[in-house]
């Protein structure tokens, strides 16, 4: 934690201090500070308080999401309002977390917090979105722009690269972030643009087929054109 870092950095000073000075050991202020047992256990605390913590804010971001009822009805009033608003809560959530913990974390800590509550966040509405076995293009176009307003949070991780230029870091914190976005590509393309995806690009990389076919079987009406798409994509991925 913070605190132990700060006394660990104070009686290295002082030892350095101690070193050039002429005093007697015995009043030598180094020697009288044997924090090491203290700062274990300081340490220990705030691990404990730390984990605790994030546990309370998964909690609450799950409960925040819970309030979308799995986004099925986020066209149909009064649910729309609802989904709009458990979406918001949950961006509103964790820039909350970001500014409470700013100054108790290092910055490494704190992206590392911040990323792991975003996964929570993105995971839920993935699971949330491919469970839905039927989404009309009205419903597509909302889930996207959920999707949307969770991207708006990748500007807590950007970091200046080495020439000081801008770096998204969000996929380096938060695992599923690539993920995520793919997830909104495919709710805004065609069906066409999707097989492209999986057999040209890197879709594959973060989606199983079967995973992939069940959102095209929810999202596209049965075809001849859907059944040849999802042959190639099932053979592909062999």
């Amino acid at each position: 934690g913070r605190l132990s870092d700060q006394l660990r950095d104070f009686v290295q000073q002082q030892a350095r201090k101690d070193q050039s000075s002429d005093s007697s050991s015995d009043v030598k202020l180094s020697n009288r500070l044997k924090l090491d047992a203290d700062m274990k256990s300081l340490d220990a605390f705030g691990k404990r308080a730390y984990t605790k913590e994030m546990e309370a804010q998964r909690t609450i971001l799950q409960d925040l999401l819970d309030g979308a009822q799995g986004f099925s009805n986020c066209t149909i009033h009064p649910f729309a309002a609802e989904c709009e608003n458990a979406v918001a809560m949950t961006v509103d959530r964790i820039r909350e977390v970001q500014r409470q913990w700013r100054d108790v974390l290092s910055q490494s800590a704190l992206l590392q917090a911040l990323g792991s509550l975003l996964l929570t966040a993105t995971s839920k509405i993935m699971i949330d979105i491919e469970d839905m076995s039927d989404i009309s293009e009205e419903e597509s176009k909302q889930l996207k722009h959920f999707c949307e307003a969770m991207n708006k949070l990748s500007d807590l991780f950007m970091q200046a690269g080495p020439e000081g230029q801008p770096r998204d870091m969000t996929g380096v914190y938060c695992p599923n972030w690539f993920k995520f976005q793919y997830l909104a590509e495919i709710l805004d393309s065609s069906l066409a643009d999707i097989k492209y995806l999986w057999t040209e690009g890197e879709l594959k990389l973060e989606f199983e087929a079967e995973e992939l076919i069940d959102l095209i079987e929810a999202l596209f009406a049965e075809s001849e054109y859907r059944r040849r798409a999802i042959g190639d994509i099932r053979r592909s991925s062999i």
